[in-house]
């Protein structure tokens, strides 16, 4: 499925082919345990009262995957602050690991950025994407215990979400193009979310190994 990724680390140099005495033989199940996964949880409220609660896995783009490796193995610097993003259904095709942050809201990505709501944790801006506010990690899985939470300014369609980085990735809409600007993970809802004004998306995202 589109809406479904992991990491998988696999450091060949300690797998022994053959089986003489001493040598360690690798399966399937060890790699699956090398393997990071995100997962979104995602509230729907309307007058004060959650009307849908759902949990989706997302997709890790090819360019998030790159990021990772290049700050842990060649010395790239760490983004530090992430944010949350909404996918438009307007004009939706679909997510894909090529997808980009240059191309938010650009023809190279299947889809366009939802706008038309304020980030209630800061101060109810209208320009801002909800920071993902992390704690340490714990149990080899990091998550925000603070919910990330959009007001809805107007009636629209949500298909999903995703998670980027960078100086200017706080700002709805952009799209700097540069190493200095990520599109960590991204995927589509199983179906599509109408939203009115005065609604709001309470969401946790959550990576584990």
């Amino acid at each position: 499925m589109q809406n479904q990724s992991t990491i998988r680390l696999r450091d060949r140099a300690v797998a022994t082919l053959g089986r003489a005495l001493g040598a360690q033989v690798y399966t399937a199940a060890d790699f699956a345990a090398l393997s990071m996964h995100g997962k979104f949880t995602v509230r729907h409220g309307r007058r004060g009262r959650v009307i849908q609660e759902w949990a989706i896995p997302n997709l890790i783009t090819n360019e998030g995957k790159n990021h990772i490796l290049n700050v842990e193995f060649d010395g790239t610097t760490a983004l530090t602050t992430w944010y949350l993003g909404l996918i438009d259904n307007a004009s939706f095709t679909a997510v894909a690991a090529s997808d980009n942050y240059d191309n938010i809201n650009q023809a190279g990505n299947g889809w366009d950025e939802f706008t038309s709501y304020t980030d209630r944790n800061n101060a109810n801006s209208a320009v801002t994407r909800p920071v993902w506010p992390t704690n340490a990690a714990s149990g080899q899985a990091i998550t925000n215990t603070t919910l990330a939470i959009y007001d809805f300014t107007g009636a629209g369609t949500v298909k999903g979400l995703f998670v980027c980085a960078g100086t200017n990735a706080v700002t709805k809409g952009d799209h700097t193009s540069g190493t200095g600007h990520i599109l960590w993970a991204a995927t589509p809802f199983s179906s599509t979310v109408d939203v009115i004004n005065g609604d709001d998306l309470s969401v946790t995202y959550t990576v584990s190994w």
